[in-house]
């Protein structure tokens, strides 16, 4: 069994209706998305950028810069198994009526837009990662923050994951109805948390994979358990709190 090791210094998550750590422990414990919530003020993001971005990429980056602000970052992590996919689809479309795709819609449709668009809006020389890696996104983040931090062991890394449901086009492939979101965590070196891994003997697509692994993970630091496991069609992942 793989494992690395790491601390959770700060986390907080953002979705609608979904920002503070009570709101998230009671969705944690009824698994019920808030009914007529108050629209997301975006507040961070400066009016000019934001009138551009998708609501995506502004969960990202409300969520991201709420809470480095003025913190001491050394490496940024932006993972999301499917990025900025509605943008690419209505990219696609466009041009299949005919149309010519939109050199500003392109610009924002790359897997690295909330990546750029950060460093911009901070001004910080800070080397950043976008990452995907279907659906262990966050556990690949991770895997990439405690390895940069073992060479790093001063260093503090943000790491930023991000979704939201698929397109209509592709809702087959969906498995739960939720809400787009935004996690982000500031990580150091040091063995708070360890996270194991393993294969899975015989890969399956019969796992009930439910929302994605990181609304799992959120449910679980918002109940504050200390052990928890999350199984996917080819791997489980352990985690164990100190």
């Amino acid at each position: 069994m793989n494992s690395v090791h790491f601390t959770i210094n700060e986390w907080t998550a953002l979705s609608l209706g979904l920002s503070s750590s009570s709101e998230w422990q009671e969705w944690a414990e009824t698994q019920r998305w808030p009914q007529a919530p108050e629209p997301i003020k975006f507040n961070k993001i400066p009016a000019m950028m934001r009138r551009r971005m998708s609501n995506l990429t502004k969960l990202a980056l409300q969520s991201a810069l709420s809470l480095a602000d003025e913190k001491d970052i050394d490496y940024i992590i932006f993972a999301s198994r499917h990025g900025e996919l509605h943008r690419t689809v209505n990219l696609i479309e466009s041009i299949i009526d005919g149309d010519d795709a939109s050199p500003i819609a392109f610009s924002q449709s790359v897997h690295n837009t909330a990546a750029g668009l950060y460093t911009i809006i901070t001004k910080q020389p800070i080397p950043v990662t976008s990452l995907s890696a279907g659906e262990h996104t966050l556990h690949s983040a991770l895997i990439e923050a405690a390895c940069y931090l073992n060479d790093n062991p001063q260093h503090q890394v943000l790491l930023v994951d991000f979704d939201e449901p698929l397109p209509e086009q592709y809702q087959a492939f969906e498995n739960d109805a939720y809400q787009g979101y935004a996690f982000s965590a500031i990580l150091s070196a040091g063995d708070d948390y360890t996270l194991q891994w393993k294969a899975v003997d015989k890969p399956t697509k019969d796992v009930n994979m439910g929302y994605p692994q990181t609304l799992d993970v959120i449910k679980h630091l918002a109940l504050g358990d200390n052990q928890f496991a999350i199984a996917d069609q080819r791997h489980c992942w352990q985690w164990k709190r100190k």
